[in-house]
């Protein structure tokens, strides 16, 4: 390659760049901004559902599953941002985003088992990443974990990769209307599932329990966090586990709740909240309860809150 054609290549490289970089900023402010209107769906829509409500609802629940198919906030009045798959990292970040000057509850829910994680790292922030550049708390949080990734440092679109067409779809067919909606998603066992937890629980077989639990160091910082940002943003902290349908490991529950009172949380331990009346109707599976199941902690916990 001569000189001449090695400076073409050069030139040619450089404005491809340019144009690619340019025509990648033009492509994400369009998509962001229909991102911003769409309050429909799991993800992306249950967030800007929540950061629409955030700075005027009294009590906001956080947590995984185990807290979004428990919960019935529409029954309290209030919001239920927990969300499948999701641990302290989204959580706390959510949290953060709450506002300095109102008085509000937040409930979070905690499972011992993650809580003991050590291999936890954090990843379940990226289901924000869209506000990666929209947020200044989300960016810090994301680069703090490690999280961020490097191609989305010069093409932003990269932030939609996998949710687009979830924000095309519900932005011109919302799933719901989402005044409607106060976060809570009910699980309604089909017959075939039934007839699945009845085999699984004839056929469970003995748990081993772990002897020697570590704390999960990310966890453990990320709860000192949110105290501090509750202690000094006007915020009451409740923390609480959710029932299982068995629970034969109980040194976990133990440790946590040692740990939560050494910390001086409001922390309530509801895993074995059905033991002596655990009808096979209250559960979808193991570890999370039905619609039926549901109705009846919500009205524990509100009395517990009471």
């Amino acid at each position: 390659m001569d000189e001449i054609t090695f400076k073409f290549f050069v030139k040619t490289v450089i404005l491809f760049l340019i144009i690619s970089f340019a025509l990648d900023k033009l492509i994400y402010l369009s998509i962001s901004q229909i991102d911003k209107k769409v309050f429909s769906g799991a993800m992306i829509g249950k967030v800007n559902h929540y950061l629409s409500i955030k700075d005027m609802t009294d009590l906001i629940v956080f947590g995984s599953s185990r807290a979004n198919h428990h919960i019935n906030t529409s029954k309290m009045g209030e919001f239920n941002m927990g969300m499948d798959g999701k641990d302290i990292a989204f959580n706390s970040t959510l949290i953060k985003l709450l506002p300095k000057n109102y008085k509000q509850t937040v409930v979070l829910h905690l499972d011992s088992e993650s809580f003991f994680n050590e291999n936890y790292d954090g990843r379940d922030i990226k289901t924000l990443k869209n506000l990666f550049y929209r947020s200044e708390i989300v960016n810090k949080e994301f680069k703090k974990l490690n999280q961020n990734e490097l191609i989305a440092t010069f093409y932003y679109t990269n932030l939609y990769n996998r949710t687009l067409l979830a924000v095309l779809k519900n932005y011109f067919f919302p799933k719901y209307d989402y005044k409607n909606y106060s976060g809570f998603d009910p699980l309604h066992p089909t017959n075939l599932q039934k007839k699945i937890f009845k085999k699984i629980l004839k056929k469970k077989a003995t748990k081993d329990c772990h002897k020697n639990y570590k704390i999960s160091r990310i966890h453990n910082n990320y709860i000192d966090e949110i105290i501090s940002f509750c202690k000094a943003n006007n915020k009451k902290l409740i923390v609480y586990t959710s029932p299982k349908y068995e629970d034969n490991c109980k040194e976990d529950n133990f440790l946590l709740t040692k740990i939560m009172n050494e910390k001086n949380i409001n922390y309530y331990d509801f895993t074995d909240f059905f033991n002596g009346n655990n009808d096979i109707k209250y559960w979808q599976d193991l570890v999370h309860l039905s619609n039926i199941g549901a109705e009846l902690f919500t009205n524990e916990f509100r009395k517990t809150l009471n």
